[in-house]
């Protein structure tokens, strides 16, 4: 029999969605989106403040710059759409070169934005289920974001990852901290640092001990609703360093 400890992600999950949805059914146009780039390797589920029936197709890939042949390829294909004004889904594909490793699903609600369209904020609940293992990843974040100036911008990711299963390791949890800044260079293009404490995107099975990823970046983007995102970086953690070449590709609609 499963104990309650073991079940209480699941639960965790189902509660925050059920508040969203709940929540949005009121919506509150009164909100609206505040222009800041989304992370590369940790991203939104549509932008804050996404409107109901925004679509977006995007793919990410994280090509190992050392150790290639023991890494492999870490990539994702994900839909991303808002249901609601305000509400977003996800659902994600993570791939180990050609093999499925998991399914992800994940949630998005904007709370709100201040007065003078500066400050936008929202919750994020992200569940990862393994295929070939008995894990369930469960992570619950806080997003806030600020327009400091028609140049710079910040946004942060914050909050923790729970794990439930029967491979779940001894520390079943990770605190997640991510902050990035980004410079519009012009309308359709932006530079920007992403900083994370731990990798969000390929977890897997670890040891949840605590990692450093810097990456630098650059976003494009073209008036068809194409775009990319490129980055090279470091991820450092107890016993080494790995470097890594990062794509995403973008299709909204």
């Amino acid at each position: 029999m499963r104990s309650i400890y073991t079940i209480r992600p699941h639960l965790i999950f189902v509660l925050f969605l059920l508040i969203a949805v709940n929540t949005n059914a009121q919506e509150d146009d009164t909100i609206h989106a505040v222009e800041i780039p989304e992370p590369l390797m940790f991203d939104l589920v549509r932008g804050l403040g996404a409107r109901q029936g925004e679509l977006e197709i995007n793919a990410l890939a994280d090509f190992p710059l050392n150790d290639a042949k023991a890494r492999g390829v870490e990539w994702a294909p994900e839909i991303e759409y808002a249901v609601f004004n305000n509400f977003a889904v996800e659902l994600e594909f993570p791939m180990q070169d050609w093999e499925l490793e998991a399914y992800k699903v994940a949630v998005q609600w904007t709370i709100g934005n201040s007065s003078n369209n500066k400050f936008i904020h929202g919750i994020q609940v992200i569940g990862e289920t393994f295929i070939h293992e008995d894990l369930l990843e469960v992570s619950l974040l806080y997003v806030p974001a600020y327009r400091f100036s028609e140049v710079w911008s910040a946004i942060g990711l914050f909050g923790v990852m729970l794990e439930s299963g029967d491979d779940k390791a001894e520390k079943d949890h990770t605190i997640l901290l991510n902050a990035s800044v980004f410079a519009d260079l012009n309308e359709h293009t932006a530079v920007g640092l992403e900083i994370n404490n731990s990798d969000p995107t390929f977890q897997g099975i670890d040891n949840n001990e605590m990692e450093l990823l810097i990456l630098p970046q650059v976003h494009r983007e073209y008036d068809n609703g194409f775009s990319f995102q490129f980055g090279a970086g470091s991820k450092f953690f107890d016993g080494g360093t790995d470097f890594s070449a990062v794509l995403r590709v973008i299709q909204t609609f």
